[in-house]
């Protein structure tokens, strides 16, 4: 007898497809009818995580590509979700800022189809981060996904963007770190003009080249493990922004230009609107936001002295260190504030032919600095406060040996929620550690009318985010990939719930929260903040059948095609 696909006869071979067919449509609606159900997200509040419709853009500068959205929720914080706000045609990029890219005659993406497995939630209460699906408690009939943040009969209450529960952070874990960050600049995306800088400054022996950083030892310089060369953040930012800077300007020196400066103002157009003070009670010329070019012309030339001068120039330099933000490249049709953010990753991918004698990373937490050294040659591994001696931590760790391709080793460390989490090749190397808070937290307050006290503010948090660090010391090394990331910041919203005060959740309830802070509608801000337990329809767990849109000619006809995007096809935390 033969077992095997042997020839036979064509009558067999269309039953044998019949019978396929039919258990597969049998399969998928006994999946759908009891298992499995897939729904689309038509709005942004999950994004840049999960994407509702939009469009998808390519810097031109830096070929970055990016979410753009084009529906959104009702906005907790903006004023303004006009149809002329939302069809703007003009986007900024997230990772390099490249302002006003035309996306004008960009096809509009259907949003992220999700699998979700029903029910599941009969069998086991959702966790705190976990992603849901549930019924709009004020309209049943629509679905909505967001993220459980609060659980029944706790207190919930965002304060200074973290989420705090009993009065204490809500602090995350590897996999719910990995799950939220959000990506602030990739190295493999460096923008192509003269104008721009990147975010991370170079000292010692490292050099670009073709879009990776090559650290090579001075032999003759006695590079070892005492000799590091180092990688600083450095937040370089194009235009824009809310923040505070100031540079010292006596009123002997500076007085006499100021007033010719606004006697100038007064009298001629400018093409440059940005805040510009001169504090004569504290001696110092302050500005809000990037210093744009023309501007810094224009006030040099105005200006009679040196002095006044280099003081416009420095003020020019400085305003460009500006603090990572919660912007959204995926929001910038839509106005609302801006917040400075401090919880922030890196991912760094090294490969080495000639092995270093130590890699370094530096983590700043609050006022504090941590440092991490790794000993590729032993596989040893320590964590140290900056100004000790005495490892706060001690494990080991694997390299990759990749055979042809070398050995890499793949480095990830955050500070989000004030705890410090560090992982070699996608395993932590030690227990979290976290840190006590702060006495006196700041909750959600608009940017301070108090312009020299947010200057101080601003300065403080540039100083410290300047702190992280990569080093190398000995050997010869590539650092193939380097990507920033920050922390979902959660914004006030409208400050109806758990902002001001703290929320006591309902009994077999939960409180729920976008991804997408500035324009998620969810529990801050709604009348009935709770989504009742029976309200929930399931957990997504993959992204499936995402397509783009894309054009076929047919006898001379264009005609709009679905294409499948793969790349967009993942599971869901």
């Amino acid at each position: 007898m033969n077992s095997g696909f042997g020839r036979q006869p064509e009558s067999q071979w269309t039953r044998n497809l019949v019978e396929l067919a039919v258990s597969f449509v049998i399969a998928v609606i006994l999946l759908r009818g009891f298992i499995l159900e897939g729904y689309l997200i038509s709005t942004g509040s999950m994004a840049p995580g999960l994407l509702g419709f939009h469009k998808r853009i390519e810097c031109p500068t830096c070929d970055y590509s990016f979410a753009f959205g084009v529906r959104f929720d009702e906005s907790a914080d903006a004023t303004d979700l006009s149809e002329a706000v939302l069809t703007a045609g003009h986007a900024t990029c997230p990772n390099c800022g490249q302002s006003h890219i035309d996306v004008t005659g960009v096809p509009v993406n259907h949003g992220d189809q999700l699998l979700v497995h029903k029910d599941v939630f009969d069998f086991r209460r959702p966790r705190r981060w976990e992603t849901v699906v549930f019924r709009n408690p004020a309209n049943p009939g629509e679905a909505y996904v967001k993220r459980v943040v609060g659980l029944p009969g706790e207190t919930v209450q965002v304060v200074n963007g973290d989420l705090y529960v009993e009065g204490v952070i809500a602090r995350k874990d590897f996999a719910t770190v990995k799950d939220m960050r959000i990506e602030v600049f990739d190295l493999a995306h460096l923008a192509e003009s003269d104008e721009w800088q990147m975010p991370w400054s170079i000292d010692g022996n490292w050099t670009s080249e073709n879009g990776r950083l090559v650290c090579n030892a001075d032999i003759e310089a006695g590079a070892t493990e005492d000799r590091v060369d180092w990688l600083h953040l450095r937040n370089w930012r194009w235009s824009g922004g809310v923040h505070y800077c100031e540079v010292s300007l006596p009123l002997s020196a500076g007085l006499s230009d100021w007033q010719t400066c606004l006697a100038e103002l007064q009298r001629r157009p400018i093409t440059w609107l940005t805040k510009l003070e001169y504090d004569q009670a504290n001696e110092v010329l302050r500005l809000q936001g990037v210093m744009p070019y023309q501007m810094q012309r224009d006030l040099v030339s105005w200006a009679e002295t040196e002095e006044f001068r280099r003081a416009v120039y420095r003020l020019g330099a400085l305003s460009h260190m500006a603090p990572v933000t919660d912007r959204y490249g995926y929001n910038c049709s839509v106005p609302s504030p801006e917040y400075s953010v401090e919880d922030l990753a890196l991912l760094a991918r090294f490969t080495w032919s000639e092995p270093p004698a130590v890699i370094n990373v530096r983590v700043p937490v609050q006022h504090e600095v941590v440092r991490l050294e790794l000993h590729p040659l032993s596989g040893e591994a320590a964590l140290y406060s900056e100004n000790s001696s005495e490892p706060i931590r001690t494990g080991t760790f694997a390299v990759n040996d990749t055979g042809a391709d070398g050995v890499q080793l793949k480095i990830e460390a955050s500070n989000f929620d004030h705890r410090v989490l560090l992982a070699v090749n996608d395993e932590l190397l030690f227990a979290e550690l976290d840190f006590a808070l702060p006495r006196n937290l700041t909750n959600n307050q608009p940017a301070s009318v108090d312009a020299k006290a947010a200057a101080k503010a601003i300065s403080l948090i540039v100083t410290q985010q300047q702190r992280w660090g990569l080093g190398a010391g000995g050997g010869s090394v590539k650092l193939e990939s380097l990507r920033l990331y920050r922390d979902v910041y959660y914004t006030p919203g409208r400050r109806k719930n758990g902002v001001d005060s703290p929320y006591l959740v309902e009994q077999d309830a939960y409180f729920v929260h976008g991804d997408n802070s500035p324009v998620s509608s969810d529990s801050r801000s709604w009348g009935a903040p709770c989504v009742p337990h029976k309200l929930l329809l399931g957990k997504p767990f993959v992204v499936h059948l995402p397509s783009r849109p894309g054009k076929l000619m047919l006898g001379g006809y264009e005609l709009p095609i679905r294409i499948p995007d793969f790349d967009r096809i993942r599971y869901i935390h």
